[in-house]
């Protein structure tokens, strides 16, 4: 069984089944999780935050089982388009839809903040406080160790990460969602995609809430370019907070 997309460029693609759905959706956050818990031994040796683990995670697992995936499923079917959604919007429109989804997304975290705070405070008052994901700003680091963290976040966090998985998750995965789901297939798709987010599970809520807008402009535009731009400009909060932490270092004795 296929269905057409609509309104882009891409021919017919074939739904995933239910269990397949599910499967590449939360597998691979399972590596993710994975990858973070064995490359944070190895960023806590040489000096860094946790988020330096996280950063490394998204530049080199991300793409290695994402990209990866997308390379099976052309090899397995070369005569249909991988990446579903390939409209073009002008780039005043992109950026007007990017923008809306940035506000909308802003107002969600910060609205669900004190639910992310009880879940995290009762509901997994048993996460592993090692497992914790600090951006080091507590006085502890030195701004060289800050720097190094600053550039994987770049690369990692803010660059490679967003683009894999906008590819992956918006282009490959939401277009494929069963049919049988109906109205529920672009909410389940934001569901899964929230609970992929396996090293932070306290804000499935509100992930929820922040990527539900997106999913459907998605489906409405047809171009993932969209969910890029908004996924870079929201992962680069980290990365803005340490820049500003290490500017602001005279003013807080440091350096």
């Amino acid at each position: 069984m296929t269905t057409v997309v609509a309104g882009s460029v891409a021919g017919p693609v074939a739904p995933h089944r239910p269990a397949t759905t599910v499967l590449l959706h939360l597998v691979p956050g399972a590596l993710g999780l994975l990858g973070y818990l064995l490359v944070l031994p190895v960023t806590e040796a040489l000096g860094l935050p946790s988020v330096a683990a996280l950063a490394t995670v998204g530049l080199i697992v991300v793409p290695a089982v994402q990209v990866g995936a997308l390379r099976m499923r052309r090899h397995r079917r070369p005569l249909e388009p991988v990446i579903a959604y390939r409209a073009r919007l002008s780039v005043p429109r992109t950026l007007a839809w990017a923008t809306l989804e940035i506000v909308l997304a802003g107002a969600a975290f910060v609205l669900m903040a004190p639910l992310t705070r009880a879940l995290q405070t009762y509901l997994f008052a048993g996460w592993p406080d090692a497992w914790e994901i600090r951006l080091g700003t507590n006085g502890q680091y030195g701004d060289g160790a800050l720097l190094v963290t600053a550039a994987l976040l770049l690369l990692g966090t803010v660059i490679v990460a967003p683009v894999v998985e906008e590819l992956y998750f918006r282009g490959y995965l939401l277009p494929r969602m069963p049919q049988r789901l109906g109205r529920w297939r672009v909410p389940t798709h934001v569901v899964l995609f929230a609970a992929y987010h396996l090293w932070s599970p306290w804000l499935i809520p509100t992930r929820v809430l922040a990527i539900l807008p997106l999913a459907y402009i998605a489906v409405r535009t047809r171009d993932v370019r969209i969910g890029v731009v908004t996924h870079v400009v929201l992962n680069a909060t980290d990365l803005v907070a340490i820049l500003l932490y290490l500017q602001a270092a005279p003013l807080n004795g440091r350096g």
